[in-house]
C-alpha cells in the first residue's frame, strides 16, 4: 500500500486519482522541484565518471603515438613464435614425427599425441634422456609462449589502471627475455644430448627463433619504458576531477547530495548554458511585454 508522501497516510489500493485523498496533495508532483535538482546532481556527478573513463581510453589505447604503437607492439612475442626454436625428428620402424619448437609446432604436437608420446618415452627406454631434454625443450618454448600471451592481454586490459600496468609489462618483457634465454639453453642442450644417446631414434637441430623472441620482447620492454618515462597523454574535461572527488564523498557520507548546489561545479559549460538560459528569458519577458503594451493601447483607443 502506497503512502502519501506529504502527510505519510496510507493511500487505498483502490484509489488511482492523482492527489491524496486526506491531504489533497498532488502525489505525483510532490517535492518535484527537490526531485528534480536531485537528479540532475546524480547525473552530473555519474557523467564525469563516464567522462573520465573515456578519456582513460582515449589516452591509453590511441592518446599518444606510443600507445598506438604499444598496440602493434603486444602481438610481436606471439607473431615470433611462429619461428621455430628447434626442429625434432623421431624415426621409428613404425613411426616417423616431425617436431617444430615454435607456437603451431607445440599445438599439433598437443593435438596428434606427439606430446603424450614424448612424455611416455622420457620415462624409460635407452633414449630416456635425449627424450627428457626435448620434453624441457617443449617446456621452455611453451613458457615463453605463456608469456607472451599475458602480455597481449594484459596490453589489452591496460585500461584497468593506466599507470601501473606499463611498469607490470616492463616486468613481464623482462622475465620474457629471461624465458627465451633460458628456453634457446634447454633448445640448444637437446640436439647434442639426442646424438650422444645410444639409439637413433631421435635427432634435432636448433633454428633462429629465440632471436626474433628476444627482439620482440625488448621492443615491449621500450616501448612501456618510454610510456613510463613520457605518461600517456589523458586529457580531462574542465570539472571532471573535481567531481570525481566530490563523488567519492558522497559516497562515503562525508557529503550529502541536496546540500550540494546545482551545478555541482560551475565550468565554462555551464556558465554558457546559464548565459543562453537568461537571454532566452529576457527574449520571454520582452515580448511579453510587448504584447502587453499592444493590448494596453489597444483597450485605450475603445
Amino acid at each position: 500500500m502506497a503512502v502519501c508522501p506529504k502527510c505519510n497516510k496510507k493511500i487505498p489500493v483502490y484509489h488511482i486519482g492523482q492527489l491524496c485523498p486526506h491531504c489533497k496533495v498532488n502525489i505525483r508532483f510532490y517535492d518535484f522541484d527537490k526531485k528534480f535538482y536531485h537528479d540532475a546532481k546524480k547525473a552530473e556527478l555519474s557523467l564525469a565518471k563516464i567522462s573520465i573513463l573515456i578519456a582513460h581510453l582515449k589516452a591509453n589505447y590511441i592518446g599518444s603515438k606510443l600507445a598506438i604503437i604499444r598496440l602493434f607492439t603486444m602481438i610481436l612475442p606471439l607473431a615470433s613464435l611462429l619461428i621455430p626454436y628447434a626442429n625434432a625428428e623421431i624415426s621409428q620402424p613404425f613411426y616417423e614425427k616431425k617436431i617444430s619448437l615454435s607456437a603451431l609446432g607445440l599445438f599439433s604436437a598437443f593435438s596428434d599425441g606427439s606430446l603424450n608420446y614424448i612424455m611416455t618415452m622420457k620415462s624409460g627406454g635407452p633414449d630416456r634422456t635425449a627424450f627428457l631434454a626435448l620434453f624441457a625443450a617443449v617446456a621452455g618454448v611453451a613458457a615463453v609462449a605463456l608469456i607472451a600471451v599475458f602480455v597481449l592481454l594484459l596490453t589489452i586490459l591496460s585500461i584497468i589502471n593506466i599507470k601501473r600496468m606499463p611498469k607490470v609489462l616492463c616486468a613481464l618483457s623482462v622475465l620474457g627475455i629471461t624465458a627465451t634465454a633460458t628456453a634457446f639453453a634447454l633448445c640448444l642442450r637437446f640436439p647434442k644430448i639426442a646424438g650422444q644417446a645410444d639409439g637413433v631414434i631421435l635427432s634435432g637441430s636448433i633454428s633462429l627463433g629465440y632471436i626474433a623472441s628476444f627482439i620482440a620482447f625488448a621492443v615491449v620492454f621500450v616501448v612501456n619504458l618510454l610510456i613510463i618515462k613520457k605518461g600517456l597523454n589523458v586529457i580531462y574535461k574542465e570539472g571532471d576531477l573535481e567531481r570525481k572527488e566530490i563523488a567519492k564523498k558522497v559516497k562515503s557520507g562525508e557529503i550529502k547530495l541536496d546540500d550540494l548546489p546545482q551545478p555541482i561545479v560551475e565550468t565554462e559549460e555551464t556558465r554558457l548554458i546559464d548565459r543562453e538560459i537568461k537571454q532566452q528569458q529576457e527574449l520571454y519577458h520582452k515580448k511579453e511585454d510587448e504584447i502587453t503594451g499592444e493590448g494596453g493601447d489597444g483597450d485605450e483607443e475603445v
